[in-house]
């Protein structure tokens, strides 16, 4: 059974878990690096975790399949323009790939901004990475040269109305 929520205040464990999984297994596919990750202070992930469990300025969801966690996404709002978002940090296991966990996320990521007055949500794809142009493009994302957002200069930046 797949299950998508938003993060807990204590679970910074497991975010830092997926997240160094997420980048150790997909290198090229993030802004940051897992090298610059593992040497984060552990308060940095007990902020992020618990900074993203609550309020309307960010969240972070969690994929469980069967309990397990499989997957994760966070949205950031952007100082300006303050009604859009940036999704970061999406990333599902392999073993759970082309199972529907990536659009459950997406899904989860984009009702929490509709319901957080959001207009839009941005994601910066990495040059070259034409899995997730394709997964977002069908996803009814846009280019959008307007939005600047926080990856490479070469990275594309898509962008989708929040209904």
């Amino acid at each position: 059974m797949l299950t998508i929520r938003r993060i807990r205040k204590d679970e910074s464990e497991l975010f830092k878990s997926l997240r160094l999984r997420g980048l150790k297994e997909s290198p090229t596919a993030f802004g940051s690096t897992y090298e610059s990750a593992i040497n984060r202070s552990p308060e940095s992930w007990i902020e992020q975790a618990g900074g993203s469990s609550q309020g309307s300025g960010r969240a972070t969801f969690l994929a469980f399949k069967d309990d397990l966690a499989v997957g994760l996404a966070a949205i950031y709002r952007l100082a300006f323009p303050i009604d859009v978002g940036e999704l970061v940090q999406f990333w599902v296991a392999p073993e759970t790939r082309r199972q529907g966990v990536a659009v459950a996320l997406l899904d989860s990521v984009l009702e929490w901004a509709s319901a957080n007055d959001f207009r839009a949500v941005s994601a910066g794809i990495m040059a070259g990475n034409a899995k997730a142009m394709k997964f977002y493009t069908k996803y009814g994302f846009i280019p959008e040269a307007g939005i600047v957002l926080n990856c490479p200069d070469d990275a594309a930046v898509l962008i989708k109305e929040v209904k």
